[in-house]
């Protein structure tokens, strides 16, 4: 097997040397000690390598034995206005770890659920409801990372013309970020024929059209149809209900 020097082991593996030294050091990379410095092997350079692309195992997660207590502080927090009480909820719980699937869809989308619902009986302004809407969307951007390791893949999520709710389609770019899918989100009001134009030129795996009112979910599974047919790619549609888990489940086959 053929040796190098410390330094080419390092560009090698693109790092800087005292990285690679550190990585000596802690017995991370093997390396025989030599007049000239560390010599490395190639099979070892490779090995690490290796290791460093390979994804993390998933932290063990946490339960919430009670979401609907959750809910309601949350709830309370963001009608109140109270950004900050409402920020170290979702904080500890991502900290716990609580999946991000499961804060989406048992915290953020039943509290959303009954904002809207008290908005449209009157018992909620437009300007409360917007507030609590401008919460939510600040706190799904501090949670939207990825994990480390290669994406599975590329895919496209976005709302039609005329659908005006963009945080269903927020949570499902978060959910599917933090199961290393790589997600080009685009927000709401996207004609369909430059959405479908979008997933050719970035190689889609998939789509997900978010709907939430009938009317738009008719206008979604039509536009699904013209997308299908010229892309070639499946598309997912996020109507009233729909599971994030489902959806997350079904993209990771």
């Amino acid at each position: 097997m053929e040796a190098v020097d410390l330094r080419t082991a390092a560009e090698l593996l693109g790092v800087h040397y005292q990285t690679a030294y550190g990585w000596v050091r802690s017995g991370e990379l093997e390396a025989v000690k030599r007049p000239s410095g560390y010599h490395v092997t190639e099979e070892a350079v490779e090995r690490l390598s290796a290791a460093r692309r390979a994804p993390l195992p998933p932290p063990k997660q946490a339960h919430v034995r009670d979401w609907e207590r959750q809910s309601e502080r949350f709830y309370l927090r963001l009608v109140a206005g109270d950004e900050t009480g409402a920020r170290r909820m979702a904080e500890r719980l991502a900290k716990a770890p609580i999946d991000v699937v499961d804060i989406c869809e048992k915290l953020f989308a039943p509290v959303l659920h009954r904002i809207g619902a008290e908005w449209a009986a009157g018992t909620l302004s437009i300007a409360e409801e917007h507030r609590a809407s401008a919460i939510c969307e600040r706190l799904l951007a501090r949670m939207d990372t990825r994990p480390a390791g290669r994406p599975r893949g590329v895919c496209v999520v976005a709302t039609l013309q005329g659908e005006e709710h963009g945080l269903p389609a927020l949570m499902a770019s978060v959910a599917l970020r933090a199961n290393r899918w790589h997600v080009h989100h685009l927000s709401t009001q996207v004609p369909v024929n430059d959405l479908a134009a979008l997933a050719r030129a970035e190689g889609a795996a998939f789509v997900v059209i978010s709907a939430t009112r009938s009317e738009t979910v008719a206008a979604a599974e039509v536009a699904a149809a013209v997308i299908r047919w010229s892309t070639n790619r499946p598309v997912h549609i996020g109507g009233p209900g729909a599971s994030l888990r489902q959806l997350v489940d079904a993209v990771n086959g």
